[in-house]
């Protein structure tokens, strides 16, 4: 006997993220010879069937699944809605894992404790009260005194933010929260596809950064979005992304530490950097994009080296794209504007895509006096310089003659570093390197906002696809940093300059 109509039920179900529900099928007539079924899902990132019509909700959304009669090609359906995971408040000492999906909201200070991990999941939104925490109107600060493994996804990444309302443009540097601080017991830290903005609030007395020793000796400055203080640990930050940060984004005083294919912007309100990284540190920097920092892309010191555990640092930065950095620095005070070396650090700096920075690659002293400059160990070389014809039209860059971004490229620039195998132009609006969206020509200097739909990829015929450097071998290519039992590698130069390529 044929099937004249199928009912599914129940016809609809609200789950959180893994939860199950079996959905049972009712045939007319019920003694219908041929009862099999083909089930689907409308959005099985939402929600996914089995062949025996068990439902698995995945993350937060709708879906239908249907259900397919074979006999006659009835049809129903289920209408599925996954919900987040119940919200949860933390504050103090926290550990164990935030399930996916979950908003969490921070009360108070964290605290990761020595020898206990914290495990975020994908999609988790840790949501920062912006409220002083005491008299001194200290804002949060989440303190990793042991490890943290924040794992997002590209379709889920995590969210460390403040509430929704206080993501304002007005609150760009607003300066809501602090960060998140390794301190000297901190092992291992793992960002992947996280998301961290709106940080950089200034420290007090009684500031936990500032109380703990980890970060300045006394209140007043300004919080880094990111932060280490073990030389012996193990740091990966990857496919994440740091905004609206009122001083640096990364700042690192010790540590292994693979920082590669991120995109900072925003970063630095009167100074700052997208990666500072301090002796004790041994450092691959490579394929990020880095916007509109305000002073450096790249800032490398050997400042804290004791020749012991604080030993020299040593960065390899490449294959980096560095576009607008440097002109929303004090022009009083100028210190760098793209890449920045400091005496007595080890560094190499290749493959680098630098436009519309205010200056080329610097390095006082370099190769003439290691307690000047850089070990004479290093090589700043194969880096590709692009200014367009924009002009700045703050007085203080007038007067010293910084007005496009060639003014600050040329070789006769005071510090600044010219390889023999640099590609740079001959003047103002030449070499451009053909991105296959972003107006090289046009875009202020003195912007800090991002547009989404920018794309530095390279054009067929850019000048910046060939004549990188590929001889040279990143610290941890072969060896990688193991860190919550899988092994992170840093990637292999590319012969193209900057981070992307073609598409």
């Amino acid at each position: 006997m044929a099937v004249r109509q199928i009912a599914v039920t129940p016809t609809s179900v609200t789950l959180k993220p893994d939860d199950t529900q079996e959905l049972t099928v009712e045939f007319f007539p019920s003694n219908a010879t041929n009862q099999r079924l083909t089930w689907s899902s409308s959005d099985e990132e939402v929600a996914t069937v089995s062949s025996q019509g068990l439902v698995t909700a995945v993350k937060p959304g709708a879906a239908t699944i249907t259900a397919v009669s074979e006999d006659e090609g009835e049809t129903a359906g289920c209408s599925v809605t996954v919900s987040l995971n119940d919200p949860v408040t933390v504050s103090g000492e926290v550990s164990g894992t935030w399930e996916k999906y979950t908003v969490v909201n921070v009360e108070g200070h964290l605290y990761i404790p020595a020898g206990k991990s914290l495990t975020i999941e994908e999609g988790v939104e840790v949501i920062v009260s912006t409220a002083g925490q005491d008299a001194n109107d200290t804002r949060i600060e989440i303190i990793v005194r042991g490890n943290l493994y924040a794992q997002g996804t590209e379709e889920a990444p995590i969210l460390i933010s403040v509430p929704a309302g206080e993501r304002t443009t007005a609150n760009t540097f607003a300066r809501l929260w602090g960060g998140i601080i390794g301190s000297e017991t901190c092992e291992e830290i793992l960002l992947d596809h996280v998301i961290v903005e709106y940080t950089g609030a200034v420290t007090t007395l009684s500031s936990p950064s500032v109380t703990g020793g980890l970060f300045k000796p006394a209140g007043g400055e300004g919080m880094v979005a990111f932060n280490t203080n073990n030389p012996s640990g193990k740091y990966v930050i990857r496919n994440s992304i740091f905004r609206n940060c009122g001083e640096d984004a990364i700042y690192v005083q010790g540590g292994s530490c693979i920082f590669v294919y991120n995109t900072f912007y925003a970063v630095g309100e009167a100074g700052g950097e997208a990666i500072n990284v301090k002796a004790g540190c041994k450092v691959d920097a490579a394929f990020n994009l880095m916007y509109s920092a305000n002073t450096n892309a790249l800032k490398l010191s050997n400042s804290g080296a004791d020749g012991g555990e604080r030993f020299q640092a040593q960065i390899n930065g490449y294959n980096n794209t560095v576009v607008n950095t440097g002109w929303r620095r004090d022009p009083s005070k100028p210190k760098g504007g793209s890449i920045w070396g400091e005496a007595g650090c080890l560094i190499h700096v290749y493959n680098n895509l630098m436009v519309n920075c205010m200056f080329g690659a610097k390095a006082p002293g370099f190769g003439v006096d290691a307690t000047e400059g850089p070990d004479l160990e290093s090589d700043i070389d194969y880096n590709f310089y692009a200014s367009g014809t924009q002009e700045s039209t703050v007085p203080q860059h007038i007067a010293n003659g910084t007005i496009t971004a060639y003014d600050g490229f040329k070789p006769n620039v005071q510090d600044v570093v010219y390889g023999a195998n640099d590609k740079a132009g001959t003047a103002a609006g030449d070499n451009d390197p053909l991105f296959a969206n972003f107006p090289f020509d046009t875009n202020p200097l003195l912007s800090y906002t991002y547009d989404a739909s920018w794309d530095f990829h390279l054009e067929a015929g850019s000048p910046a696809l060939s004549g990188a450097k590929t001889d040279f071998d990143p610290y941890f290519a072969a060896t990688g940093i193991t860190v919550n039992g899988t092994t992170y590698y840093s990637p292999e130069p590319a012969s193209y300059f900057g981070a992307f390529g073609q598409k």
